[in-house]
């Protein structure tokens, strides 16, 4: 997290706190919030990061431990344009979009002393251009990088096989951690402004200010992050101010917390997606009336209101209201469903009798109560859903070999696509490797088009169109988009909203209270 843009005033009514020590109290009157200098802030984490290495995991959890030690080439400004961070320019790219060139800033160093240079970001990306290294960052950069070489100690030049517009999101989400620790998925190295303390594997992370960063000193001394599970212990944890900040909640644990005087509650539209898969390759959503049919008898208010307690907004699309491409004004579906409408698409669809399917859930998404909901307002109109929640492994095994009906995830890739609809469009090209069966010439080339243009109003048009094409097919059809929900004690200076509209914690930059 890049400091020389934080803010040293609070934004609005206070935040979350765990305080291990005292610091210098500043504040501008007797009205103002009073901000701390100095201190610990203590974040809950609801499972230990499978990597902490965020060259080789996307996880929010790996990425709200290590944003603050490990820098990126660029970042998102709270208006949602991209800054130079550890590029020290906007990169030139070639007439025909095949080669990227980045000068990158002086003088900038990593934690242990080690230079950041041209050859730290070759390493960095050409490990991630190969399937065979590139971890959680495959689905999204295998393949779309070619040659990376140092043209001079400063100077990135990045070959692509096809152009890649949208490289430039990607580098604003990729970490650059040193390069001798690639290798090693728990090895955390940046050029940030915090560094890594002590590592109890499986338990916690604790970080401590860089007094070496080339930037403003950050407000906090330390960081500590402590699992505390199952969610009901992180309330208590939070309401005990033995954690400051609960970075994910559930609809039912947020509701009553914005009752409680000393805590904060913050529900913010971010690219955090509920993700239906309709298997096209099998009936009987290899009928497109069917498919209609399930879409349009879709209970969006109920799950909305009851099951995210309101902490949602009305699915129109796979492209929700903080992915580039949302159109506030598009509104195929109604908030409430319109029987004979579905009565009619199924009367379309030729079949006769009940419709019988499985919806495949995974048991670390929470989605039983909304697939519940979902599944009595289609019984309604004779399509009877079988609920099948497995592991988190399971559901990647039967979702890899196409060993499922309509398969519901919760998908938060903020950290790797930022605002773009990459993670969410993707998959409906026919040559991408989650495609369910799904085949559409015009569709395939509004993607490609999408994907290679650096001009963001153009891609966002081409993605509203594609968005529009996948509800007329009936192909992705999310009851909801969920809000990103946390909640944090009134000890700390209030979470930047702004940021979270982007998936992120900008942790870095909090003050705790006096």
């Amino acid at each position: 997290m890049y400091l020389g843009r934080r803010r040293f005033l609070a934004l609005g009514a206070g935040a979350g706190l765990a305080v291990a020590a005292g610091g210098v109290l500043t504040g501008c009157g007797q009205d103002e919030p009073v901000l701390r200098t100095g201190g610990t802030l203590v974040v809950g984490l609801p499972a230990f990061p499978a990597a902490l290495n965020p060259a080789h995991g996307v996880s929010e959890e790996t990425r709200w431990v290590s944003d603050p030690v490990v820098e990126t080439l660029y970042a998102y400004r709270d208006d949602t344009t991209l800054e130079p961070v550890l590029a020290a320019a906007d990169p030139q790219v070639s007439p025909d979009g095949l080669v990227w060139t980045i000068r990158l800033r002086a003088g900038v160093t990593y934690a242990d002393g080690a230079p950041f240079d041209a050859q730290s970001v070759a390493a960095c990306l050409t490990r991630l251009a190969s399937s065979d290294t590139a971890g959680g960052w495959g689905p999204y950069l295998a393949g779309r990088i070619g040659k990376v070489t140092a043209a001079d100690p400063l100077t990135v030049r990045i070959e692509l096989p096809k152009p890649f517009g949208i490289l430039r999101q990607f580098l604003a989400n990729l970490p650059i951690p040193h390069a001798s620790s690639l290798g090693d998925p728990q090895a955390v190295v940046g050029t940030g402004p915090f560094a890594v303390e002590e590592i109890v594997p499986g338990q916690s992370v604790r970080l401590r200010r860089n007094t070496e960063y080339r930037g403003p000193r950050p407000p906090l001394d330390a960081m500590e992050f402590r699992v505390a599970a199952p969610a009901t212990t992180r309330v208590a944890e939070l309401k005990a101010k033995r954690i400051g900040i609960d970075p994910r909640l559930s609809a039912d644990q947020l509701k009553p917390l914005q009752r409680v005087k000393d805590m904060q509650a913050h529900a913010v539209s971010a690219p955090l997606d509920l993700v239906t898969a309709l298997n096209m390759r099998r009936a009987p959503f290899d009928n497109i009336a069917v498919r209609r049919a399930l879409a349009a008898g879709t209970a969006r208010k109920p799950v909305r209101d009851v099951d995210f307690k309101g902490f949602a907004v009305i699915g129109q699309g796979p492209v929700g209201p903080a992915t580039e491409g949302w159109d506030v004004a598009y509104a195929p579906y109604p908030e409430i469903v319109d029987g004979d409408r579905v009565r009619v698409l199924l009367g379309e669809s030729g079949v006769t009798g009940p419709i019988d399917f499985t919806v495949l859930l995974s048991s670390d998404d929470g989605l039983r109560k909304p697939t519940e909901t979902l599944a009595r307002q289609w019984a309604d109109f004779g399509l009877r859903a079988r609920i099948d929640e497995v592991t988190p492994q399971v559901w990647q095994q039967r979702r890899r070999a196409g060993e499922f009906d309509l398969a519901m995830q919760i998908r938060r890739p903020a950290y790797a696509v930022g605002r773009t609809a990459f993670d969410i469009l993707a998959p409906a090209a026919s040559t991408h490797p989650d495609n369910t069966g799904y085949r559409n010439q015009e569709l395939d080339r509004l993607l490609e088009e999408a994907w290679s243009v650096n001009e963001a109003s153009r891609r966002a048009k081409l993605c509203r169109l594609a968005n529009e094409i996948l509800v007329r097919d009936a192909v992705m059809i999310p009851p909801v988009y969920p809000r990103f929900l946390t909640g944090q004690s009134r000890g700390v200076e209030s979470l930047n909203e702004k940021q979270m509209a982007l998936g992120r914690l900008a942790l870095a930059e909090l003050h705790l209270r006096g």
